[in-house]
Parts: structure tokens; sequence; C-alpha cells
């Protein structure tokens, strides 16, 4: 067996630990029996990864041409090719390996308009009170972000009940603010 194919096979045996210690996402793993060595891909991540795996060659003959292209389960190890070393003959190989994590799918929660939702007329002094408006983004957001996460508010919505715009600037007022300084978008 030729000393580079030797040091090749030994570097090989360590690769796979150099990848865990740095955290990557996708290790390529060697089995080697005689002058035959198994690639796989092991998916080190809780996440689906769809990957491209793409092998240069020398000396080798591989069972599999061109590029690999593999959707991987999280925390699998899936066979990705064979190379066989012909006797005599001295082998490496080179790889790359692109990937992109598919991302858990949640469903999308779209905000119910004010008519959909109760909205108040009073200010609760014992919850946090957020003033709305139909259309407004930010708007949205926070009483998205308060419903999510079981926070108690009180929505008071400008758009349905037109005496909470008054409302709303009275108590921008007695905490020392003006209209001026302050739009509704």
């Amino acid at each position: 067996m030729n000393i580079v194919y030797k040091i090749f096979f030994l570097l090989g045996a360590f690769l796979p630990v150099a990848q865990v210690l740095n955290g990557q996402d996708i290790e390529i793993l060697e089995e080697s029996e005689g002058s035959v060595t198994k690639l796989f891909a092991h998916n080190t991540t809780d996440a689906e990864i769809d990957m491209t795996f793409e092998i240069e060659l020398t000396g080798f003959t591989s069972d599999i041409q061109g590029p690999v292209k593999k959707l991987l389960a999280p925390k699998s190890k899936v066979a990705m090719m064979t190379l066989t070393a012909p006797s005599g003959v001295e082998c490496q190989y080179k790889s790359s390996v692109s990937y992109n994590k598919k991302r858990k799918t949640t469903p999308t929660v779209i905000p119910a308009t004010s008519k959909d939702r109760m909205t108040s007329t009073v200010v609760d002094p014992h919850k946090i009170n957020v003033f709305t408006q139909d259309g407004c983004g930010r708007c949205e957001f926070v009483v998205s972000y308060l419903t999510k996460n079981g926070i108690p508010f009180v929505e008071l919505n400008t758009s349905v009940h037109k005496p909470n715009q008054d409302l709303m600037f009275s108590k921008l007022e007695e905490a020392g603010l003006n209209k001026i300084v302050c739009k509704c978008p």
C-alpha cells in the first residue's frame, strides 16, 4: 500500500472528530475495508438537511458519477458512495458539501382585524393598554406578541371606536407628550 494512501486514510480517520469539535452540521464519514471505502453523510442537527455532495477523485473508482443529492433526516447517517482503490495506484479525493437546512414550518398566524376581535373603550390600569389602528403593522405585531406570550392586555382600537383616538391623546398628554410630536401611523 502506498505511503500517501496510508497517510490519507490516517488523516481521514480524524476528520470526523475534528468536524464534530468544530460544530459541523454535516460530517462526511469513511468506513474502509481493504481497498474499498464507503462514504457516509451524518446530519448532526435536529433539522432536515437538503445536501449536495461533490467529489473529485484521483485514482479511485466509484459506483456513482457526478454530484450526489440527498435529503438527510435529523440525526441520520446516509450512505453517499463507495470508492475502490485499484492496487498499486495512488488514490485521494477532495470533497465539498453544500446544503440548506429545512426550516420547520409553523402555521402563519394572520392577525384578526378589529372587527374579528374585542376592543375596549375603557383603559384598564391593571393591564397593558394598547391603542391600535386597522392596517398598522406595528399594532398587529404588538397584539400578536402579547397574545402569543399570554400577556394580559386591553386593546383600544381607534379605527372601530373613534373616541379612542381622543382617549389616546389625552393619556399621552398626561404622560407629558403632546399631539404635535405623536402621530398615528
